[in-house]
């Protein structure tokens, strides 16, 4: 695709780099700009102002298969998506990273709606959706959801004296709908086979079912308990993001506090919540321990500071919060986060590029979702219509690969060794990234490997 991105920070950096290998780009930044960044992508740059119909023209916006707008200034965004529409771009996508100009989703796309706008991304929403669906599954690290909801992927780590310690993977099993596709002990990232000895604190991700997963969860990683614990979350950081997080958790039940530095902000956010809005500074302890943290199953800071949403979580990880999950924008800061202990961290900037990501890929063999700071990856592969059936169990791929589920028509199946891949299916792999072109060969070229066995 020919893909031309406007603006001058590190989102638009980030999302040239994360493109640039498959997609010829070019990229719009203002005149003068000096960035070490540029220098780096193999991009096409031009200078001028994103939202000027003369520097659009240079950049041959009207050849553009997908315009990207979304430099800081939201109204420069809008501007120049109907401008770039209006020189025959074939789609424009607008990110709106201030809520001034929009307060939900639903009425930001009304206005894209209005200039011709095909998509418009909201990184603090798509940052508060990601966080609302880790933060619902107890102890989850990672939660994803495929096909319309029917397939799941959860990442959790092994609790002490759980199932899944009690003998190796043959011995044990796994639930009915459950494939477990990679296990991570300290730096070594496997996928797990029959005679796997799990160990307490293992990384475990599976796909499958949502009530599969829901067993796999409760049943094989985590110590049963008497009792659910108390859905109950102190959020810091009252902007657009946890603004989100505490509305979407308290319409799911959630008893919610929320801790914002700016009162004018705390005061006109305070009428729209159910839950304690409180005018105060998240990163001091006096006031953590006043509205006693320690009984708080779950901190969320989400402040648009990293170094305040590092000072706050390292705060609630000494005062014992059990679960943390934290804001980090700059790229350099999230693996920093997590290196200190941080359970979940997550970039707005990230959700918003993952967004984009995906309304590129097309094809039948599209990226559906990234992890692991795009270290594995879930591809939907398009099995030959001419494939002869063939069993999984010989399947062998040669590099790190696994297939979380077939789809089938209307049908999803999560593989059993006894299940058969055949024409027209379509697969959900996961895999390295690394390996994703090896993984796409092989899965497209199953008939050559039934020759060899």
């Amino acid at each position: 695709m020919r893909i031309t991105i406007g603006g001058e920070d590190a989102v638009a950096f980030r999302l040239a780099e994360a493109l640039m290998a498959d997609h010829e780009v070019t990229l719009i930044v203002p005149e003068g700009l000096r960035d070490a960044a540029l220098e780096r992508l193999e991009v096409r740059i031009i200078h001028g102002p994103t939202s000027s119909g003369k520097t659009l023209k240079a950049a041959e916006v009207s050849n553009a298969d997908l315009f990207v707008a979304c430099t800081p200034a939201d109204e420069r965004n809008l501007v120049a998506c109907a401008e770039a529409k209006r020189l025959g771009a074939t789609k424009v996508t607008c990110f709106l990273r201030r809520h001034e100009v929009q307060t939900n989703e639903a009425e930001a796309q009304s206005l894209a709606t209005s200039l011709h706008i095909d998509q418009v991304i909201l990184p603090a929403a798509r940052l508060a959706r990601e966080i609302l669906r880790i933060v619902m599954v107890p102890g989850a690290l990672e939660v994803e959801a495929f096909v319309n909801g029917k397939v799941r992927l959860v990442k959790h780590s092994i609790d002490k004296d759980a199932v899944f310690t009690q003998g190796t993977l043959k011995e044990i099993g796994v639930p009915k709908n459950v494939v477990l596709v990679m296990v991570q002990r300290g730096a070594d990232t496997f996928i797990p086979r029959g005679d796997t000895a799990f160990q307490e604190g293992d990384l475990i991700t599976a796909m499958g079912t949502m009530q599969g997963v829901d067993r796999l969860l409760t049943r094989y990683l985590t110590k049963r308990k008497h009792g659910r614990d108390p859905r109950r979350a102190l959020v810091v950081g009252g902007g657009a993001v946890g603004f989100a997080v505490a509305e979407g958790l308290e319409k799911n039940g959630w008893d919610i506090k929320l801790i914002e530095a700016n009162e004018k902000r705390a005061l006109e956010i305070a009428p729209q919540l159910k839950s304690l809005v409180l005018h105060g500074d998240g990163t001091d302890l006096e006031l953590l321990r006043e509205e006693h943290i320690a009984d708080y199953p779950v901190l969320i800071a989400v402040t648009s500071n990293d170094e305040k949403n590092l000072l706050v979580s390292l705060l609630a990880k000494q005062q014992g919060v059990q679960r943390i999950i934290t804001r980090a924008d700059n790229e350099s800061n999230e693996m920093l986060f997590e290196s200190v202990g941080i359970d979940v961290v997550r970039s707005a900037t990230g959700a918003a590029i993952r967004s984009v990501l995906k309304r590129t890929n097309h094809s039948d063999n599209d990226l559906i979702a990234e992890f692991e700071h795009g270290s594995v990856k879930v591809l939907r592969i398009q099995v030959p219509a001419d494939q002869p059936p063939q069993p999984l169990h010989r399947i062998k791929a040669s590099v790190f690969a696994i297939i979380g589920a077939i789809l089938r028509g209307e049908h999803v199946i999560i593989p059993q060794g006894s299940d058969c891949v055949q024409g027209g299916d379509q697969l959900l792999v996961f895999c390295k990234t690394e390996a994703e072109e090896t993984t796409r060969n092989f899965f497209e070229n199953l008939p050559a490997l039934k020759e060899q066995i």
